[in-house]
């Protein structure tokens, strides 16, 4: 759905202004107040003008295509025993005519100073320098992105058969595109691993019912009915990319990187919790970018906290008569209250660098209680 504007009537305008007064910002950079004669309430005529400075956010490609998706896999099944399950795929798939936005009117880098020792490009007068100068930023929205994706998936499944089922897989995967890029000149920039990988991915679930004892009474009803089921999920962290924090290229264009300075920046798992959340990969390793240069750091290159969750059930189920019965249920999410953390601070600008400051959402232990009567 590509309507974001369609509560602004009639056309929806933002424009980018630097180093300007608080005061009086349009005056101050030589032009009119546009709001609100340039954007409604009243359709403009042909006749109409626009303001200049005015950014076109995002228009379509002429030859923009629906995305597509190639997918293809290879599996191999074999059953053990009468209830057991074993099998190793391979899948694949690429994805093609992505959807990628890009500046097409950044400014361009003049290097040097004049004759007053200033510098030729500064913030300030970027407007001035941009490809088109009368225009804000411009973002071009074309389909010339791509995706793949590899898998190793390995499957153990035993069916329900003497109160005992089980289902765990585990995936090993890879998957790249280059959907984005902080350098408008170099689309290749964009490439990397995708936002979403996750290299390992680990999950078990089971449902058990204990043997039913052979008594009766009120003992019956106390020691037999009880199933048991739980649910794990391990799985690597998301990876993550080092930025500047600001337009060291002077082009007016955001997301920009760090500069990499060698050696290993991941530090060791081994560490103590507290170390990791305040220090979760060696920040020595990041710098700003010189002046006029784009970050050297790679998209994605490092990868953040895993993920780890037990989930726990008890059920208790008594028939109180032939139709009637009462079903006692025990639920422990995040059973050892793991703490799982989100992505570290990424701007090599910030005084947070480096360190976590938020956990996953809905993350702590929650334990709950309920019976429900069947008939």
């Amino acid at each position: 759905n590509f309507n974001p504007f369609t509560n602004i009537a009639p056309f929806a305008g933002t424009f980018t202004l630097n180093d300007v007064a608080v005061e009086d910002p349009y005056g101050s950079a030589g032009m009119e107040n546009p709001f609100p004669s340039n954007f409604g309430p009243d359709v403009p005529g042909p006749e109409f003008e626009f303001a200049e400075i005015n950014d076109i956010r995002a228009y379509f490609a002429p030859d923009y295509r629906i995305p597509q998706l190639a997918t293809w896999s290879l599996r191999l099944e074999r059953q053990v025993g009468e209830n057991w399950v074993a099998s190793a795929a391979y899948l694949g798939n690429k994805g093609t005519y992505l959807q990628v936005t890009m500046e097409e009117n950044p400014a361009m880098f003049i290097p040097g100073v004049d004759a007053d020792g200033n510098f030729l490009s500064t913030v300030g007068n970027t407007q001035e320098r941009r490809i088109y100068p009368n225009f804000g930023p411009v973002g071009r929205t074309d389909s010339g992105s791509n995706s793949h994706y590899h898998a190793l998936q390995l499957n153990l499944e035993k069916r329900f058969a003497r109160g005992l089922s089980i289902l765990t897989n585990y995936t090993w995967s890879k998957t790249t595109d280059d959907i984005t890029g902080a350098n408008p000149f170099d689309r290749r920039s964009g490439y990397g691993l995708a936002d979403q990988d996750v290299t390992h991915n680990f999950k078990f679930s089971n449902i058990f019912e204990i043997p039913r004892l052979d008594v009766a009474g009120f003992t019956d009803k106390l020691l037999n009915g009880w199933q048991l089921n739980s649910s794990i999920v391990w799985q690597s962290g998301f990876p993550f990319t080092i930025t500047s924090g600001q337009d060291n290229s002077l082009t007016g264009v955001g997301g920009q990187r760090a500069d990499f300075l060698g050696g290993d920046p991941e530090l060791s798992s081994d560490r103590p919790r507290g170390e990791k959340v305040l220090q979760w990969f060696d920040t020595s390793r990041f710098a700003v970018p010189e002046r006029g240069t784009f970050g050297n750091v790679g998209r994605n290159t490092l990868r953040g906290p895993q993920y780890f969750n037990v989930d726990f059930g008890v059920l208790k189920t008594s028939r109180l008569t032939e139709t009637v019965g009462l079903q006692f249920r025990a639920e422990f999410f995040n059973l050892f209250n793991n703490v799982n953390f989100r992505l570290p601070s990424t701007n090599v600008s910030s005084s947070q660098f480096g360190r976590i400051t938020s956990v996953v959402d809905d993350s702590q232990r929650i334990i709950q209680f309920g019976l429900k009567l069947v008939f």
